[in-house]
């Protein structure tokens, strides 16, 4: 049984504080602990929200007797798995949200070779904490068949990040493997590219990029193809960074000596855009004929807002009447995706088909 205490680990971060606030709004009866590096720090968000705060580091974390299973809400890059294996010793639920597609794969294999599990373990890293593979989801819902889908984002410059982000980004140019033809195929970041069409904000070019989908959709739709593209709403940034990448200079810049300039072009938030996202799924109906469908996402509020949505849908699933048993499970095939359209929709984000 999991209890109402949810411990929210970078809750003070920009996503973090996010997050509580929603859960504060949606869910008052909760009792939400702020955990952050920085006990004043987790102090300034948890007095807004009637919550607790502790300090916590996530390299050596310890969570006060007190809290016995308490759903422990990963928000912070858990990179050594400390995080993950607190919740896995003590028997606690886990969510986190903040692993690339390797890191993913790794806690996978760590959580496979745990043995028995006491509590549901929810790994939901993959784009906004799962938000577009629930649409993608929720597109393909009347396809007898999934063939292909297309997940194309368009982030903006002045969008509003957390420095966390910093090591996703840094990752645009790494090779990875996606689902062609249902076979895996090494794909190299930041190449390749084609045009979307994002609708009001114009057609822009977009390119590969590593992100759990594309290992996830597959197996969980049965799609035989599965690609994820990315570009930026300043199209000046977008030439530049693909050249940068396809002339070799970013495998130089790629040099620990160069961290704080790769930092310095990936990591400039402002105070905030509509995030994007093109979803395409195409398939066969009942009927075996081809079909097609593609919808837009577009959360006035963010990214950063769309991810603590994700976040809060995982929480929500966990603490409700039809929560998992213990095992590990990805949240994008966890959360209805019906249920997730709505509450989007109810918390002001734009959701349209073509």
């Amino acid at each position: 049984m999991i209890s109402q205490t949810v411990v929210l680990v970078g809750g003070s971060g920009v996503v973090g504080a996010q997050v509580a606030a929603l859960l504060a709004r949606r869910r008052p009866e909760l009792k939400l602990v702020i955990a952050s590096r920085r006990l004043e720090v987790a102090q300034s968000v948890a007095v807004r929200h009637g919550a607790v705060a502790i300090a916590m580091d996530v390299d050596a974390p310890v969570l006060p007797e007190n809290f016995a299973g308490a759903l422990i809400v990963g928000l912070v890059n858990d990179s050594h798995n400390r995080l993950l294996h607190l919740a896995l010793s003590q028997g606690h639920a886990y969510i986190d949200v903040t692993r690339w597609t390797e890191r993913l794969k790794q806690a996978l294999v760590s959580v496979a070779g745990y043995g028995r599990l006491n509590a549901p373990v929810v790994l939901s890293s993959a784009w906004m904490a799962g938000i577009a593979g629930l649409m993608a989801r929720d597109a393909s819902r009347t396809f007898n068949s999934v063939e292909r889908i297309g997940i194309d984002i368009l982030f903006a410059i002045s969008d509003q990040a957390g420095p966390n982000s910093t090591a996703y980004m840094d990752r645009l140019s790494e090779p990875f493997h996606t689902m062609e033809n249902g076979l895996w195929v090494k794909r190299s970041g930041f190449l390749d590219g084609q045009t979307a069409n994002f609708g009001e904000a114009g057609r822009h070019q977009v390119y590969r990029f590593d992100t759990p989908d594309q290992a996830s959709l597959p197996a969980i739709t049965g799609a035989a193809n599965v690609d994820a593209r990315i570009g930026f709403d300043d199209r000046k940034a977008t030439a530049l960074l693909h050249w940068l990448v396809r002339s070799g200079v970013w495998r130089v810049l790629s040099r620990p000596m160069f961290d704080s300039t790769r930092r310095a072009i990936l990591y400039n938030p402002g105070p905030g855009a509509d995030h994007r996202i093109r979803i395409a799924v195409e398939g066969k109906d009942a009927n075996g004929r081809p079909c097609r469908k593609v919808v837009q996402v577009v959360d006035p509020l963010g990214q950063t807002h769309l991810t603590a949505l994700g976040v809060v849908l995982q929480i929500e699933n966990l603490l409700g009447p039809h929560a998992p048993p213990a095992g590990i499970y990805l949240g994008e095939a966890m959360v209805d995706p019906a249920h997730a359209r709505r509450q989007l929709q109810a918390e002001n984000v734009r959701l349209f088909d073509e």
